[in-house]
């Protein structure tokens, strides 16, 4: 049973180039087999785009980590969810975002909205 979906938009805030979409180990391979549909190789300046990323792991669980780069600058984002467990047998769903910027690079990760019904989630990821 599939986690529950993240709808991932990202955005090039750069004025003159492009981003390039840039996987690199083990995660972040699993998010692009997992996205539907595949992340774009290069999004135009000022351009974005949007995918949705669904875990086979558990339905408790997803993850995304993304990586982009416009020249010397990179951006690495990630996105996750768990359904923890409490005592009492209750479960408390838990939604996170990060950015993490090198070589000057300006980066954004917000939640935009989560459904507490199916879990489902939609992040959006800003480069500038």
């Amino acid at each position: 049973m599939a986690g529950p979906p993240v709808t991932i938009t990202f955005r090039n805030r750069d004025a003159t180039a492009d981003a390039v979409y840039l996987p690199s180990g083990s995660n972040e391979a699993s998010t692009y087999a997992n996205a539907e549909p595949k992340p774009a190789a290069r999004v135009p300046k000022s351009g974005s785009d949007a995918y949705v990323v669904t875990s086979r792991l558990n339905p408790d669980v997803n993850f995304a980590h993304v990586r982009y780069r416009i020249g010397n600058r990179q951006c690495l984002f990630g996105t996750s969810f768990v359904n923890l467990p409490k005592p009492g047998g209750y479960k408390v769903p838990q939604w996170k975002q990060s950015a993490k910027g090198s070589g000057g690079a300006v980066c954004s990760a917000t939640i935009t909205s989560t459904h507490l019904d199916s879990h489902a989630w939609s992040v959006e990821f800003v480069m500038q």
